[in-house]
């Protein structure tokens, strides 16, 4: 996502203001996907792959991890190119976040929910329950609540 500014919010947090993205959040894409004639949905799934996979590759480049990678939080610009927002649970990669469980539920690594060290294999297992729900439009992991 394009930064527009940041800045500190009562000494211990930043407060970051980035650009709208006209087409609301991957939540709409995957709805939208759906509909689809099956020779476009191949190209546009590998392309949206591709966009979210290189957004976290530059994350985990600079030793973030986002944490929390949700449809909500994939947002989509008018030309359609792919943001990721939210970043209130991303820290950086060390000892004290690793065992900590963060993020949905019904989105999270299986390392979290069992309390074992979190890395960038935690945002890729993310990413890949969203492309599931692209490409079948439906979660993996269906469910009458989150528990």
């Amino acid at each position: 996502v394009h930064l527009i500014c940041v800045f500190p919010v009562l000494d211990v947090k930043l407060c970051m203001i980035l650009e709208y993205c006209v087409r609301g959040d991957f939540r709409n894409i995957i709805d939208e996907f759906q509909q689809l004639p099956q020779s476009e949905k191949l190209m546009r799934g590998w392309e949206y792959t591709a966009q979210i996979t290189r957004a976290l590759d530059h994350l985990h480049s600079h030793n973030v991890m986002h944490r929390d990678l949700k449809p909500a939080n994939i947002l989509v610009n008018q030309d359609g190119t792919i943001r990721l927002g939210d970043f209130g649970l991303s820290r950086e990669m060390n000892e004290d976040y690793y065992l900590t469980i963060a993020g949905t539920k019904v989105y999270m690594a299986p390392e979290v929910h069992l309390l074992k060290r979190m890395n960038k294999s935690s945002d890729m297992f993310s990413l890949g329950v969203i492309i599931f729900q692209l490409i079948t439009g439906h979660h993996p992991y269906e469910a009458d609540s989150e528990e």
